[in-house]
C-alpha cells in the first residue's frame, strides 16, 4: 500500500513554523551557539548568492517561457521581477567586501545598497501579486512592456548604486555595525513581505491553489530572513549568513510557485481535459444508448462508423455488421431535415423523421425517429374527430365534407339528392328511466335498423344526441318520402331494454337539393328546419322543407331580437280587464294583462310573444316588470281616492319555480307602497301540480305576505282534489273553455256547477273567465258564481279607461288585442 503523501499546505506550514521558531531562537541571543568562523564568510556568501541568482534566473526563465502566448498577470509580474532581483544580486555579490567590485574595490556599504534595491523590488512584486486578480490573463504585448520595465529597473538600480546620484545615509559603520537607516529600511521590507504573506495566505485558503501557498511561504520566509538582517553586527557574522540561507529557501519557494503556475498547471489542465474528454465520450456513448431515437455516426466518406442500440432495433442490423456500410443502405439520401421512408435491412419500409448535422471533425450524425406510432395515432385522432365514438358513424363534420362532395357530383351529373334529418322523440325518457347505458343501446339498435334501409351509396351519420343524418343520392321527392316512411316504420318496432319493451317514435325532416347554389351547411340546416316542423305536427311525421318554414324561423329570430330590447326601450304596457261582482254589479278586481306596443309592428298579440319569452327565459324579466307596474298603478289609484280595487297579476311557471318568489313580491309591494291585500297572484293549475309539496311551500310563503292567491284555468289540467285542499288558495277561476258552451253543452254546464260548488265548499271565490253573453251571465248568477270577467262587461282596457269606469263615466269604444 502506497504511503499517503503529505500535502503541500502541510509541508509549507511545517517549514514556515520551523524557520520562524529558529529565527526566534536566534533573536533571543543564541547565535553564538552555532558553529561559525568569519573566515568562511566570503566563500559561503559567494556560494549562497550564486545559488540565489541561479534560482532567480530560473524563476524568470520558467515563468517567461513555460506558458504560451498568454499568461496570468501574476506570472507576468513576478518573472520580470525575478530577473531584476537576480541582476541586482549579481551587483551585490560583486560589491561586498573582499570582492573586486564594479566601480572600485568592494565594500560593505556598496554591497548593502545593491542588497536593499533587490529587496525593495522583491517585496514590492510580492505585495502587488497578493492583490492582483488571479483570473486576469495578459498577452504578449503586456509581457513585452513588463520585460522592458524590468530591464529599465536594472539599469536604474546600477546607476543609483554606482553613480551615487542621491546621497543616501550610511547603512553600515565599521566597528559600530548597522545604522538606524539600514535597520529602518529592513523593518519596512519585513512589514511589506509580512502583509503580502498574510493576503496570499488568505487567498490560498479560499482558492486552495498551490501557487498561492508557495507565494505565501516565500513572502513569509523573506520576512523572517529580514529579521536576521536587522540583528547582525558585522557582514561576516553568523546572523547575516542565516539571513542568506532564508533568502535561498524563499527563492526556492518562489521558483516552485512559478513552476506550478507556468509549467505544472498546463500539464495538469491537459490531464484534466483528457479525463474530461474521456468522461464526455463516455457520457456521449451513454446518451446515445439511452436516446429514444436511432443515432448513426457517418464518416467523411459516407459510411457508418457508429450506431446506438435503438438504431440496431429499428433497422434490424447489429452495429458490427452496420459498421462500414454506406448510410444510403438504411436512410435514403436527402438534404437537411426531412420525413422519409426508411427501410429495415430484412423488413418493410417505415415512415421516419430524419435529421442530419455536420460535425467539426468532418463526420455527420443522422438522427432517425420512427413515425409509425405517430402515424397510427394521427389516423386514430382523425377517426375520433370525424366519427362518432358510440356508433362508429361519421359525425357532423365528416358528413359535411362528404355532403359537399355529393353536392358537387349531383351538380355535375344533373341529378338531385336529399338530406334527411332523423330525430327520436322523447328520447330523454329513455336516459331518465333506464340510464345512459339503456340510451346507448337504443342508439346502436337505431343504427342497425337505419343502415339496413339504405341503398348502396347512401350515407348515414350521427349529428349528436338522438339525431341522425341520411344523405340519399339519386333522389327525388317521391324517393325521399318513401325512405322517410321506411325510417319511421322501423322505429315503430319495440326496443328491448333491460328485458322490457319500449316504444318510440321519430320525426324526419327532408331537404332536396335546390336548383340554385347551395352548400352542405345550408342544405343540412334546411333539413333541420323541416324536422322541427315535423315534430311540431306530432310524432311519426315527415316534412319537406319549404320557403315558408325558413321565413317563419327568420321572423321568429327577428322577433326574439326585438323582444330582448323591448323592456329597456319601454315598449311594454299593461291593460286591465275588470272583474264584476254578480251580486252588486260593482267592479271589485282587475286583471293586469301585458301588451307589447312596438313602434313598427304595432300592438303585438300576447299569443305571439309570450311563448317566445318563455322559451328564451325573457319571461322572468317580463314577469317582474309586470308585477312592479301593476303594483305601482294600483297604488296610484288608491292615492287618487278611487274605489278600492284588487289587482291580479299572472306569474309564469318559471317564476314560480325559482327560489325567493315571496321576497321578490314583497320587494315590489314595498317599492310601490301597495298594501298586500290589494294584490292577487294568479298561477296556472298545471304550474302548482308539477311538484305539489314545493308548490304548497311557495304558496304558503306568498300567503304569509297577505296577498290573495288564485288558480287560473282551473279544470283544464290534472289537479288532484286531495292536494287542492292543502293549498292556501283564495280564488278558483273557471276556464273560458267551459264557460263558452255552458248554455249549450250539458257537460260544460255540469263542470261549471261542480267548480263553483267546490270553490264554495272550500270557502273560495269562484270567478268565470271569458263571459260574453247574457245567457252565460244568467247561468252563472243562477249557480252562485261570485264574479265574472269577459267581453260581456268589458274587454281589457288601458289604465285611463279603468279610471273613467270607476268614476262613473261612460266607457268609450276601444280596440284591444285578442
Amino acid at each position: 500500500m502506497r504511503p499517503r503523501r503529505i500535502s503541500s499546505a502541510v509541508r509549507l506550514s511545517i517549514l514556515t513554523a520551523l524557520l520562524a521558531a529558529f529565527m526566534a531562537w536566534l533573536a533571543l541571543g543564541h547565535a553564538a551557539l552555532l558553529p561559525w568562523d568569519p573566515r568562511w564568510y566570503l566563500t559561503a556568501h559567494t556560494a549562497m548568492e550564486v545559488v540565489s541568482v541561479v534560482v532567480a534566473m530560473l524563476v524568470f526563465a520558467t515563468g517567461w517561457h513555460g506558458i504560451g502566448r498568454d499568461m496570468p498577470i501574476r506570472v507576468a509580474l513576478l518573472s520580470p521581477a525575478a530577473l531584476v532581483v537576480a541582476l541586482l544580486d549579481i551587483g551585490h555579490l560583486m560589491s561586498v567586501q573582499g570582492m573586486p567590485g564594479l566601480a572600485g574595490p568592494g565594500s560593505a556599504g556598496r554591497g548593502i545598497e545593491f542588497w536593499l534595491l533587490a529587496r525593495v523590488v522583491s517585496a514590492g512584486a510580492l505585495l502587488v501579486a497578493a492583490f492582483a486578480p488571479r483570473e486576469r490573463i495578459v498577452g504578449r504585448r503586456v509581457r513585452g512592456w513588463a520585460l522592458a520595465a524590468a530591464l529599465g529597473m536594472v539599469v536604474l538600480g546600477y546607476w543609483l548604486a554606482l553613480a551615487d546620484p542621491v546621497a543616501l545615509p550610511p547603512t553600515y559603520v565599521p566597528g559600530r555595525g548597522l545604522t538606524p537607516f539600514k535597520i529602518g529600511v529592513e523593518v519596512v521590507l519585513i512589514a511589506m513581505n509580512g502583509v503580502a504573506a498574510l493576503f496570499l495566505l488568505r487567498r490560498a485558503l479560499v482558492t486552495r491553489l498551490r501557487t498561492d501557498r508557495y507565494l505565501a511561504a516565500a513572502a513569509a520566509v523573506i520576512a523572517l530572513g529580514g529579521v536576521s538582517f536587522t540583528l547582525y553586527a558585522r557582514p561576516d557574522d553568523v546572523m547575516c549568513m542565516v539571513g542568506h540561507v532564508y533568502k535561498v529557501i524563499a527563492y526556492l519557494c518562489l521558483h516552485r510557485a512559478i513552476w506550478v503556475a507556468a509549467v505544472q498547471a498546463p500539464y495538469l489542465r491537459l490531464q484534466r481535459s483528457e479525463r474530461s474528454l474521456a468522461e464526455s465520450e463516455a457520457s456521449f456513448r451513454s446518451l446515445m444508448e439511452c436516446a429514444p431515437d436511432a443515432i448513426l455516426l457517418v464518416g467523411a466518406e459516407g459510411r457508418i462508423t457508429m450506431m446506438n442500440a435503438r438504431a440496431e432495433n429499428l433497422f434490424g442490423v447489429a452495429r458490427e455488421t452496420a459498421a462500414g456500410l454506406p448510410l444510403d443502405v438504411l436512410v435514403p439520401p436527402g438534404a437537411g431535415d426531412a420525413e422519409l421512408e426508411c427501410r429495415r435491412v430484412y423488413g418493410t419500409a417505415f415512415p421516419a423523421e430524419v435529421r442530419r448535422a455536420g460535425m467539426p471533425s468532418g463526420q455527420q450524425v443522422a438522427i432517425v425517429r420512427d413515425l409509425s406510432e405517430r402515424r397510427r395515432l394521427e389516423r386514430a385522432l382523425v377517426e375520433q374527430l370525424t366519427h362518432d365514438a358510440l356508433t362508429g358513424l361519421p359525425n357532423r363534420a365528416r358528413i359535411l365534407e362528404t355532403l359537399d362532395e355529393a353536392i358537387a357530383g349531383a351538380c355535375q351529373g344533373g341529378h338531385t339528392l336529399a338530406v334527411l334529418v332523423f330525430d327520436l322523440n322523447e328520447f330523454r325518457k329513455i336516459n331518465s328511466g333506464y340510464g345512459y347505458g339503456g340510451g346507448d343501446d337504443v342508439l346502436r339498435e337505431c343504427v342497425v335498423r337505419l343502415s339496413s334501409l339504405l341503398h348502396p351509396g347512401d350515407m348515414l351519420a350521427r349529428q349528436g344526441g338522438n339525431e341522425f343524418i341520411v344523405v340519399q343520392k339519386q333522389s327525388g321527392q317521391d324517393a325521399a318520402a318513401a325512405l322517410a316512411g321506411r325510417l319511421l316504420d322501423a322505429m315503430r318496432e319495440p326496443f328491448a331494454i333491460g328485458g322490457e319493451r319500449v316504444f318510440l317514435a321519430a320525426s324526419v325532416g327532408i331537404a332536396l337539393l335546390p336548383d340554385g347554389a347551395c352548400g352542405a351547411p345550408e342544405l343540412l340546416q334546411m333539413a333541420q328546419v323541416a324536422m322541427a316542423a315535423a315534430r311540431a305536427e306530432g310524432p311519426a311525421r315527415h316534412c319537406f322543407h319549404s320557403d315558408a318554414m325558413a321565413q317563419a324561423i327568420r321572423e321568429r329570430v327577428d322577433l326574439e331580437g326585438l323582444l330582448r330590447h323591448a323592456i329597456e326601450r319601454n315598449q311594454f304596457a299593461l291593460q286591465y280587464q275588470p272583474r264584476v261582482d254578480l251580486a252588486s254589479g260593482a267592479v271589485r278586481d282587475v286583471e293586469a294583462l301585458v301588451r307589447w306596443r312596438h313602434p313598427v309592428l304595432g300592438l303585438v298579440p300576447p299569443a305571439r310573444f309570450i311563448p317566445l319569452a318563455e322559451e328564451t327565459g325573457l319571461i322572468d324579466d317580463l314577469d317582474m316588470w309586470g308585477l312592479d307596474e301593476a303594483c305601482t298603478r294600483a297604488a296610484a289609484w288608491r292615492a287618487q281616492g278611487l274605489p278600492p280595487l284588487r289587482v291580479s297579476v299572472n306569474l309564469s311557471a318559471r317564476q314560480f319555480q325559482q327560489a325567493g318568489l315571496a321576497q321578490r313580491v314583497q320587494a315590489a309591494l314595498e317599492r310601490s307602497s301597495l298594501p298586500p291585500a290589494c294584490l292577487e297572484i294568479e298561477i296556472t293549475e298545471s304550474t302548482v301540480m308539477r311538484d305539489t309539496a314545493e308548490a304548497a311551500s311557495v304558496l304558503r310563503s306568498l300567503k304569509a305576505l297577505g296577498v290573495a292567491l288564485s288558480i287560473d284555468d282551473f279544470g283544464t289540467g290534472y289537479s288532484s282534489l286531495s292536494y287542492l285542499k292543502r293549498f292556501p288558495i283564495d280564488v278558483l277561476k273557471i276556464d273560458r273553455s267551459f264557460v263558452s258552451d255552458v248554455t249549450a253543452d250539458t257537460n260544460d254546464a255540469a263542470i261549471a256547477r261542480a267548480i263553483i260548488a267546490l270553490a264554495h265548499t272550500l270557502n273560495l271565490e269562484a270567478v268565470a273567465e271569458g263571459v260574453e253573453t247574457a245567457e252565460q251571465v244568467a247561468f252563472l248568477r243562477e249557480n252562485g258564481c261570485d264574479e265574472i270577467q269577459g267581453y260581456y262587461f268589458s274587454p281589457p282596457v288601458w289604465p285611463e279607461q279603468i279610471e273613467r269606469m270607476l268614476t262613473g263615466e261612460r266607457m268609450p269604444d276601444v280596440t284591444v288585442a285578442s
